[in-house]
C-alpha cells in the first residue's frame, strides 16, 4: 500500500504544475484576502468583496460566530476544515495511521518488555530489588525528558521528523542495550530509550488528529489506542516464547553472555524499525505545513489525501486538484532558519521551547491548560498506581500461597545420600545430614534451621533464598557454589575443618524465588485484551457523545469500579478486576489525547501534548514508588486513594472545555 501511496504522491507531483490556479493566491470564498490587506497586526479582516462592500453572511464570521475578525490561524483552520471535508475519512488515513501505529506498538512494547526481562536478567545485570525498581524508573525519567523537550520541537520541525528522531533514539539504543554487559550502562542506555518514546508520543497524537476529517478525529485517536493493545500482545507473545529458552544462551566475553533475554531485545525492535522506513516515505501533516508557510506544499499533500481517497470511486477522467478548493497565502509561521553556529542553534531552539511552554499558561490557554494539566497527572497516577499493584498483589497472593506450602521436616536424618534433583521450598528443622551429597542443583528458598552437616558435598551448586540458621559444619566442602557469608546466620559455625573452593564471584545478590513463569506473560496478554473492548467502546462514543462526557462517563466508573477491588482475594478476581479497569481506562487516554490535541492552536498543539504526557509520566512514577508500598497493607488504602483520584478527575473533566466540533 505505501508503494502505491508513493506513485499516487509522484503522479500528483508531476501535475502540480498544470493546476490552474496560483497556489500562493488566496482566492477562497469564505475568507477573501485583497492585496494590500495589513497583515502586521496578526489579524484579517474578511468579508469585504473587491469592491469594498461588505458581507455580513453567515460564512464570514469567525470560528466561534461572534464577529469577523480571524486570527491567520483561524484562516487556516477554516482552510484545513474544508480541504479535509472534501478529503474526507479515506484510505490515506488507514495508511498514516498504520504507519504511526505501528510507532505506537513499538514504543509500547519497549515499555513492555521491561517486565518480561526482569527477572531473566537479575542474575546477569546483578539486580536487587532496588535496583530493579530504579530500572523501570529510569525509563520513565527519559520520558519526562523526552516529552518535555520534543513536544515543542515538533511545533518547531515538524511532526513528522521528530517522530523519526525519537524512533531513531529508540532503535539506536535499544539494540545497544541489548550488548550492555553491567547494569549502569543497561539503565543509561534506557534512559535514552525513554527519551525516544517520550519524544515520539505527543507527535503521534498531533500527526493523528491534523491528518483527519472533524468528525473522524477521535475515532483516529482510537485506532492509534488499539495499536497500545497490539504492542501489549507483541510483547508478551515473543517474551514467552523467546525468554524461557535457555538455549539461546551464547557466551561473548567474560562478562557478556548472550542470553534469551538479550535476543527478546533484539526482536522488540521490529516494530520500531518497521515503523521508522513506512513513516520515512509518508507526507508531514498538512495542517503543520500550512502553518509554517509553505503552501505550495501543503496542496501538494492535500491533492495527495484527495487523490488516494478517491482514485477508486471516481471516473478515470477525475482531476488531480481538489474541486472548489484553493490555499491562502503566505502568512504563517515561518520555519525555523538555520544559524550561523551550531551553538546559536541550540539556542534558538531552547528558547523557542521555553517561550512555548510559557505560553501554555498565558491567557488565552491558562484556564485550559490548568484543567489539562490535572486530568493527565490524575491519569498518570491513578493507571499507572493500579499497573504496579495489580501483579505487585498477585505476586503477594501467590508468594503468601508458596510460603504456606513450605514443607517442614523435623528432626530428620539423612546418611550416605545425593540428591541430584532440585529442592523446592523446604524447611530442615534439627536435622543430622551424615556424608550427604548434593550435586549440580539448585536450592530454592530451602532452610537449614539448627542442623547438623557433616562429611558433605555441596558441589556446582545455585541458590535463592536459602539460608544456614544456627547450623553446625565439620568437615563439609562447598565447590563452586554462591553461598556468601551472609547466608550463614546466627550462630552458624563453618570452621571446623570445612572449606570453600571455588565460590563464584561476582554478584551477591540473594535473588528472590521464581514464582511467576509463565503466569506473568498470560496476565499481561490478557491485561492488554481488555484494551480491545475498551477501543470498540471508545470508537463507537468518542465522536457522538463528544471528549467531555466521555472524559466524566469513564472517570466516574473507575472510580466506582474501584471498591470491588474488595473481593479481589485471588488470581481469577484480581485478573478480571484488571481487565476492567483497562478496558474503562483506555477510553480516558483516547478522550485526553483527542482534547489535548484539539484545544491547542497547530503552533503549541505538540507542545501541550508534551508537557501533559511529561507531567502524567512524573505523576506514574511518584505513583510506581506509593502503591508498591500498599502491598502489604490493607486494601484499603489503595482503593480510596484509586477511588478519590478518579472521582477527582471526574469532576475536573466537567470544567474541561468540549472540542468535538472545534477545528484544527
Amino acid at each position: 500500500m505505501v508503494d502505491k501511496h508513493l506513485e499516487t504522491t509522484a503522479l500528483v507531483d508531476k501535475e502540480m504544475d498544470s493546476l490552474p490556479y496560483d497556489t500562493t493566491t488566496f482566492i477562497q470564498q469564505e475568507t477573501q484576502l485583497n492585496e494590500g490587506d495589513d497583515l502586521s497586526n496578526g489579524y484579517v479582516e474578511i468579508g469585504k468583496s473587491n469592491k469594498g462592500e461588505t458581507d455580513t453572511g453567515s460564512e464570514n464570521k469567525d470560528l466561534h460566530g461572534t464577529g469577523t475578525i480571524l486570527t491567520p490561524d483561524d484562516v487556516f483552520s477554516k482552510t484545513h476544515d474544508k480541504a479535509m471535508t472534501i478529503i474526507t475519512q479515506g484510505r490515506y488515513q488507514w495508511i498514516v495511521t498504520t504507519c504511526v501505529g505501528l510507532a505506537y506498538t513499538g514504543d509500547l512494547t519497549e515499555l513492555f518488555a521491561m517486565a518480561f526481562i526482569i527477572d531473566a536478567a537479575e542474575r546477569d545485570l546483578c539486580m536487587d530489588d532496588v535496583m530493579k525498581g530504579w530500572l523501570g524508573g529510569c525509563v520513565f525519567l527519559g520520558m519526562v525528558i523526552g516529552s518535555f523537550v520534543f513536544g515543542d520541537i515538533a511545533d518547531i520541525i515538524g511532526r513528522r521528523p521528530t517522530i523519526l528522531i525519537g524512533l531513531g533514539i529508540t532503535i539506536v539504543f535499544g539494540v545497544i542495550a541489548a550488548f550492555m554487559p553491567t547494569y549502569s550502562w543497561f539503565v543509561f542506555c534506557r534512559i535514552f530509550i525513554g527519551i525516544g518514546t517520550g519524544g515520539t508520543l505527543p507527535a503521534i497524537i498531533a500527526y493523528v488528529s491534523e491528518c483527519s476529517p472533524k468528525s473522524f478525529r477521535g475515532r483516529q485517536q482510537a485506532i492509534v489506542m488499539f495499536f497500545w493493545a497490539i504492542g501489549g500482545i507483541y510483547a508478551a507473545l515473543v517474551g514467552w516464547l523467546i525468554i524461557p529458552n535457555d538455549g539461546l544462551a551464547v557466551v561473548v566475553t567474560s562478562t557478556l553472555v548472550f542470553r534469551s533475554w538479550r535476543v527478546y531485545l533484539l526482536i522488540c525492535q521490529l516494530p520500531l524499525v518497521t515503523a521508522f522506513i513506512l513513516i520515512y516515505f509518508i507526507n508531514e501533516s498538512p495542517r503543520f505545513v500550512l502553518n509554517h508557510g509553505r503552501p505550495e506544499e501543503a496542496l501538494r499533500i492535500y491533492t495527495s489525501m484527495y487523490k488516494m481517497n478517491n482514485s477508486g470511486c471516481c471516473s478515470n477522467s477525475m482531476p488531480y486538484e481538489m474541486p472548489d478548493f484553493e490555499i491562502p497565502m503566505n502568512t504563517g509561521q515561518p520555519d525555523l532558519k538555520p544559524s550561523k553556529s551550531a551553538w546559536s542553534s541550540v539556542v534558538n531552539t531552547l528558547s523557542q521551547v521555553w517561550n512555548a511552554q510559557i505560553s501554555l499558561f498565558k491567557t488565552p490557554h491558562l484556564r485550559t491548560s490548568l484543567s489539562v494539566c490535572c486530568l493527565w497527572i490524575l491519569i498518570g497516577f491513578g493507571y499507572y498506581g493500579l499497573s504496579i499493584w495489580f501483579p505487585a498483589y498477585l505476586k503477594k497472593l501467590e508468594l503468601d500461597q508458596y510460603m504456606n506450602q513450605t514443607k517442614v521436616v523435623t528432626n530428620g536424618s539423612y546418611a550416605n545420600q545425593e540428591y541430584t534433583k532440585e529442592l523446592d521450598n523446604i524447611k530442615f528443622v534439627e536435622s543430622i545430614f551424615q556424608n550427604v551429597s548434593f550435586h549440580d542443583i539448585t536450592l530454592s528458598h530451602v532452610i537449614f534451621d539448627r542442623c547438623s552437616l557433616s562429611h558433605c558435598l555441596f558441589n556446582n551448586i545455585t541458590s535463592s533464598q536459602t539460608y544456614f540458621d544456627d547450623t553446625t559444619f565439620e568437615e563439609v566442602l562447598f565447590n563452586n557454589t554462591d553461598f556468601y557469608p551472609y547466608k550463614f546466620r546466627g550462630t552458624t559455625d563453618t570452621s571446623n575443618g570445612s572449606r570453600f573452593l571455588n565460590t563464584r564471584i561476582g554478584c551477591l545478590v540473594n535473588f528472590p524465588v521464581k514464582l511467576r513463569s509463565n503466569k506473568a506473560y498470560l496476565e499481561s496478554l490478557i491485561g492488554q485484551l481488555s484494551v480491545i473492548p475498551g477501543f470498540l467502546l471508545g470508537f463507537l462514543i468518542i465522536d457522538r457523545v463528544g471528549r467531555v462526557p466521555a472524559l466524566v462517563s469513564c472517570f466516574g466508573m473507575s472510580s466506582a469500579a474501584v471498591f470491588f477491588i474488595w473481593v479481589a482475594n485471588n488470581e481469577p478476581t484480581v485478573v478480571i478486576m484488571n481487565f476492567i479497569f483497562n478496558a474503562l481506562l483506555v477510553n480516558v487516554w483516547i478522550a485526553l489525547d483527542s482534547v489535548t490535541s484539539e484545544l491547542y492552536p497547530t503552533h503549541l498543539r505538540s507542545t501541550a501534548l508534551g508537557f501533559t504526557t511529561g507531567l502524567a509520566k512524573i505523576a506514574a512514577v511518584i505513583a510506581i514508588v506509593t502503591f508498591g508500598k500498599f502491598i502489604d497493607l490493607s486494601k484499603a488504602i489503595p482503593i480510596l486513594i484509586t477511588a478519590g483520584v478518579f472521582g477527582i478527575g471526574a469532576l475536573v473533566s466537567k470544567t474541561t472545555p468540549e472540542s468535538k466540533d472545534k477545528l484544527v
